[in-house]
C-alpha cells in the first residue's frame, strides 16, 4: 500500500516537471487550416492556437507580409492562449496567405496558410450593341472577372462561334457581311454561383442593290404583266420606274399601277401592266436609294403569245396495239410553229404514265404504237412556237381491241375438304396481261390420267382480289387433275399449271367451339369443345394466335384430351390478340373456328398468381373436398347418433328390469358439436363476434331439435348450400317414441 501511493506521488510529480517544462518552452502554435471553398460574401473565423509555451504572449497577423489591423472589414481578437481573426463579409480582396506570429520571453512561432476566395462571375466590360457598314471591322470586348477564371464563351443565335472569330475575350471580324448581322451572346461561367451572359445586337448596314441585274419577262398579250424589283438594302429605300429611260408617270385610272412590299432584307417593288399590248414591249429600269447607296435594274419585257388549241382533233382507226389520231392546224401566235407534241395515256385506277411523241410542224397525224389490247387511252396535242407550248386541245378517249388473256391465274391451290369435294383457291392475273375485261373464269377437272375430256364450272368474274371454289360431288379417295383459266371477251387465257389431288377417305373436323376461361396482364386461357367429327376422333387441335395488326401467325399444336384447355403465356400486357382454332384427324385439318379477338389486362393486374389460384384448377379442387368433407360430417353424425341409440336402448332395458338410472341433480346434457361454428349468413349490421354460437354451452333442453323426421335433424348439422338436399331415408329404430318426447345425444 505504501509503495502503490509512492508511486502515484512520482507520476504527479513527473506531469508538474513536464507540464513547467512546456509552459517555460518557445511558443509552438497548431498548423491553421483555411476551409477547402469560401464564398464571397460569407463570414470566415480562423483561430491561431497555440500547443506549448506560457505567457506573456503576444499575437500578430499579418497578409503577404502586411500587419492587418482591425477594421470594418476584419476583427482580429486574442486571449490568454489563441489569437482570433474574423472577416464579417469575405471578399476576392480578401484572398492571400495569412501568417499568424506569437512571441514570449522564450522565443518566437509563425504559420501561414492561404485563403482562397472563389468568387462567381463579374463584368469589367460589358459587351455592347454595335453598328458597322459592310465590309468594316466588328471589335466587341467581353471582359469579366472572378476566382477560378471565368471561361467565356461567344454564340450567335444559339450557335457558338468559330474561334478564327475570337482574339482572347474579344469578338474579332475583320470584314464584316450582311450573315454577320444579328444578335450575339456572350456568357461567362467559372462553377461558382450563377453564370452570367449578355445578348448584344450586331447591326451591319447594307446600301441599296440588286442582286439580280438584268431579266426578260414575257407575256401573252391582253395578259397582265408583273415586273418585279427585289432591292436589298437598309430602310428607308427608294425605289422609282423609268420606261426606255425616261421616267414613267403612273396616274389614277392608268393601266399601270406600282405596290410596294417591305420584306426582310430590303424592299420589293412590283409594276403591273394591264390587258398588256405591243406598245408595251420596252425596256423598264428599276432605280434603289438609300442613304449608302444607289443601284439599278433592266427589265425587258416582251409581248408575245403562244399558238392556239389544235382543232378537230380526231381518232381515225383504232386497233387493239395501235391507232391513228388527226388534227387542225391553230392559229400561231404571229410565230411560226415549230413542233406538235401528242400526248397519251392509259387510264388506269393506280395512276397514269404520260407518255408523248414530237411531230414536225408539217405533219397533222400521227399512228400511236405499242397500244396495250383492251385498255381505255385519253389523247390531246399541244402545239408549241419559240415563245413555247399552247393550250392543249380537247382530251378525246379511246379502248382498244380486246386481245385473249396472255397470262393464268396465280396462285392456285386445291386442298381436299372431304371424301366429295375439292377446294379452289385462285387469284386474278395480273391485270396488266387481261388484254380487256375479264368475265369469268373456267375450272377444268377431271379424275387423273383419265382419258376422257375436262368437265369444267364457270366463275363470274368480280372485284375480289382472290377466288374459291368448291368442286363436289366427287368420287371418295379419287385422284383428280384442276386447272383454272380467265376469259375474256376476246377468248380463254393460258391454263394454269395442272395440280393433281386427292378426295380424303373420311371426312375432316367440323370446327371447335372455343370459349375464354380467364387472362391476366400476360397471358391467356382457354377451353374448347369437343369437335364433331363424323365418328372419327380427333387427334389433336392447332391454336392459331396473333398481336391485333400485326404481322404472321404463331401457332401452338395441343394433343386432344379429355380436358381441352391451353394457356398462352408471355403476351404483352394491355394488348388485344385474334384467336381461333383448328381441329386434326387422320384425314387432315379441318375448318377454323370462329375468331376470339381478347385484350389483356393492363400491367399489374392479374399477374403473379400461382397455379392454385387458377379457375381451372380451384374450382374443380374445391367441389372435391367440399364434397369429402359433407361425406365425412354425414359419417360422423351416423356413428355419433347409433352410439347414443345403442346406449339408451340400454338405459330402457335397465328400466324395464327394474333397475334405477340416477342423474346428479341440476345436470343437463349437450350434444357434442365443434366448440364455435360461424353462422353461415348473419344478418346485416351484425357483428362478426355475434356470429359465433357457442354450442359447447348450450342446453340440451334450450335446443328445439325435434326428432319427428330424424333426416331433418340430420340437415341441421350440414352446410346451407346441402340443406335442401334429398337425404337417404333412416332404417327404423328399434326404440319407440312415447309422446312428443324428444331423443338427444349423450354428452359422453
Amino acid at each position: 500500500m505504501a509503495g502503490e501511493k509512492m508511486w502515484i506521488t512520482l507520476f504527479h510529480s513527473l506531469c508538474a516537471i513536464s507540464f513547467v517544462a512546456a509552459y517555460n518552452s518557445s511558443p509552438q502554435i497548431q498548423p491553421i487550416v483555411f476551409p477547402d471553398e469560401v464564398l464571397e460574401g460569407e463570414r470566415l473565423k480562423i483561430g491561431c492556437i497555440l500547443t506549448k509555451g506560457g505567457p506573456p504572449l503576444t499575437f500578430s497577423w499579418t497578409k503577404e507580409g502586411k500587419e492587418l489591423r482591425n477594421s470594418s472589414l476584419i476583427t482580429i481578437g486574442s486571449e490568454l492562449e489563441y489569437s482570433f481573426l474574423i472577416m464579417a463579409k469575405v471578399s476576392r480582396e480578401h484572398a492571400g496567405n495569412y501568417t499568424c506570429s506569437v512571441r514570449n520571453d522564450h522565443g518566437v512561432d509563425r504559420y501561414t496558410a492561404e485563403l482562397i476566395v472563389k468568387a462567381p462571375p463579374e463584368w469589367k466590360i460589358r459587351p455592347q450593341d454595335t453598328t458597322v457598314s459592310i465590309g468594316q471591322t466588328i471589335s466587341i470586348s467581353c471582359d469579366v472577372e472572378g476566382y477560378p477564371q471565368p471561361r467565356i464563351l461567344w454564340k450567335k443565335e444559339s450557335q457558338e462561334i468559330d474561334k478564327k472569330y475570337l482574339q482572347q475575350n474579344r469578338l474579332f471580324i475583320s470584314k464584316t457581311t450582311l450573315d454577320d448581322d444579328g444578335f450575339y451572346v456572350c456568357s461567362a461561367e467559372n462553377g461558382v454561383g450563377y453564370g452570367i451572359s449578355e445578348k448584344i445586337k450586331v447591326t451591319v448596314l447594307v446600301p441599296a442593290r440588286f442582286e439580280e441585274k438584268f431579266s426578260v419577262e414575257t407575256v401573252r398579250r391582253g395578259e397582265t404583266a408583273s415586273l418585279k424589283c427585289e432591292a436589298i438594302g437598309d430602310l428607308p429605300l427608294e425605289v422609282t420606274w423609268a420606261k426606255d429611260k425616261r421616267n414613267l408617270e403612273i396616274k389614277e385610272l392608268d393601266r399601270y399601277e406600282r405596290f410596294e412590299t417591305t420584306v426582310e432584307k430590303g424592299l420589293t417593288s412590283e409594276l403591273m401592266i394591264r390587258s398588256t399590248d405591243r406598245n408595251d414591249g420596252a425596256l423598264y429600269t428599276c432605280f434603289a436609294k438609300n442613304d449608302y447607296g444607289l443601284d439599278e435594274k433592266n427589265i425587258k419585257l416582251v409581248i408575245v403569245e403562244v399558238p392556239a388549241r389544235p382543232l378537230d382533233v380526231r381518232v381515225q382507226e383504232v386497233w387493239s396495239r395501235s391507232a391513228t389520231i388527226s388534227w387542225s392546224v391553230p392559229y400561231s401566235g404571229n410565230s411560226p410553229i415549230t413542233k406538235f407534241i401528242v400526248q397519251y395515256w392509259q387510264e388506269k385506277e393506280n395512276g397514269q404514265r404520260l407518255l408523248e411523241q414530237t411531230i414536225p410542224s408539217s405533219q397533222t397525224s400521227v399512228l400511236l404504237k405499242s397500244l396495250h389490247p383492251g385498255s381505255p387511252y385519253a389523247v390531246t396535242v399541244v402545239a408549241e412556237n419559240e415563245v413555247g407550248q399552247g393550250m392543249p386541245s380537247q382530251t378525246i378517249q379511246f379502248v382498244t381491241g380486246e386481245e385473249a388473256p396472255v397470262s393464268p391465274p396465280t396462285d392456285v391451290q386445291v386442298k381436299p375438304k372431304g371424301s366429295s369435294s375439292l377446294l379452289v383457291t385462285w387469284k386474278p392475273p395480273p391485270k396488266e396481261l387481261w388484254n380487256g375485261e375479264l368475265r369469268g373464269y373456267y375450272i377444268d377437272y377431271k379424275v387423273n390420267s383419265s382419258p376422257t375430256s375436262y368437265l369444267f364450272k364457270t366463275v363470274e368474274s368480280s372485284s375480289n382480289d382472290s377466288y374459291e371454289y368448291i368442286l363436289s360431288p366427287l368420287m371418295k379417295a379419287t385422284r383428280y387433275s384442276v386447272v383454272v383459266k380467265a376469259y375474256n371477251g376476246a377468248g380463254t387465257g393460258p391454263p394454269s399449271e395442272e395440280i393433281t389431288v386427292k378426295t380424303l377417305e373420311g371426312d375432316l373436323p367440323l370446327p371447335p367451339p372455343v370459349e375464354l376461361v380467364s387472362n391476366s396482364d400476360s397471358a391467356i386461357s382457354l377451353k374448347w369443345g369437343k369437335s364433331p367429327s363424323h365418328n372419327i376422333p380427333v387427334t389433336g387441335y392447332t391454336l392459331h394466335y396473333k398481336k391485333k395488326n400485326s404481322g404472321e401467325w404463331n401457332y401452338v399444336h395441343v394433343v386432344a384430351s379429355d380436358n381441352n384447355m391451353y394457356t398462352i403465356k408471355d403476351l404483352e400486357s394491355g394488348a388485344t390478340y385474334q384467336l381461333y382454332l383448328t381441329a386434326v384427324n387422320q384425314f387432315g385439318r379441318g375448318n377454323p373456328s370462329d375468331y376470339l379477338s381478347i385484350t389483356t389486362n393492363p400491367k399489374g393486374i392479374g399477374i403473379g398468381l400461382p397455379f392454385y389460384l387458377n379457375l381451372a384448377i380451384v374450382v374443380p379442387v374445391t367441389a372435391s373436398v367440399v364434397a369429402f368433407v359433407v361425406v365425412l360430417v354425414v359419417i360422423v353424425i351416423f356413428v355419433k347418433k347409433t352410439k347414443a341409440r345403442k346406449a339408451l336402448e340400454r338405459d330402457l332395458t335397465s328400466l324395464q328390469s327394474g333397475k334405477v338410472v340416477t342423474y346428479a341433480p341440476g345436470s343437463q346434457r349437450y350434444i357434442d358439436m365443434e366448440k364455435a361454428r360461424r353462422v353461415s349468413n348473419p344478418e346485416p349490421g351484425t357483428p362478426a363476434a355475434a356470429s359465433i354460437a357457442s354450442y359447447a354451452s348450450i342446453p340440451s333442453r334450450d335446443l328445439e331439435l325435434r326428432v319427428d323426421d330424424p333426416r331433418q335433424e340430420l340437415k341441421s348439422f350440414l352446410p346451407p348450400q346441402m340443406r335442401d338436399r334429398p337425404l337417404p331415408h333412416p332404417k327404423p329404430s328399434s326404440l319407440k317414441k312415447r309422446g312428443d318426447s324428444h331423443l338427444y345425444d349423450r354428452a359422453d
